[in-house]
């Protein structure tokens, strides 16, 4: 049904292809179309039409739920927790930034990747 969250829904229609047999016949072929739509996404990054980028982006989106499903990971549920695991770790990186009397935003780039790093190290 349209009234499902996006990640659900496309979860759903693979499984329904698959299940007419109509799906990628390996893992590999699986991975294979995330690498080719996402390059596909920067080569519309690039030209800078954006209902193009938002077609390729949804095409890339829709490859990587074929892969969830091809691993047997639901991808609703590992969304979630990558984006609490993002959360903790930016607040902690918040929290590091301001115990060195620093403020996240005024840090550079290479700077706020090594704190992320070393946060990321000790989870």
């Amino acid at each position: 049904p349209p009234s499902l969250p996006a990640l659900m829904r496309a979860n759903k229609v693979g499984k329904k292809s698959g299940k007419a047999n109509f799906d990628f016949p390996t893992d590999k072929e699986a991975f294979d179309k995330v690498t080719e739509e996402l390059s596909e996404l920067y080569e519309a990054h690039l030209q800078g039409d954006k209902e193009h980028i938002a077609d390729e982006m949804g095409d890339l989106l829709f490859s990587v739920v074929n892969v969830s499903r091809k691993v047997g990971v639901e991808p609703e549920e590992a969304l979630t927790r990558a984006t609490e695991k993002f959360m903790k770790r930016f607040k902690k990186l918040e929290d590091e930034a301001a115990k060195s009397g620093k403020n996240l935003a005024d840090m550079s780039p290479e700077e706020a990747d090594l704190l992320w790093e070393r946060i990321k190290n000790h989870d």
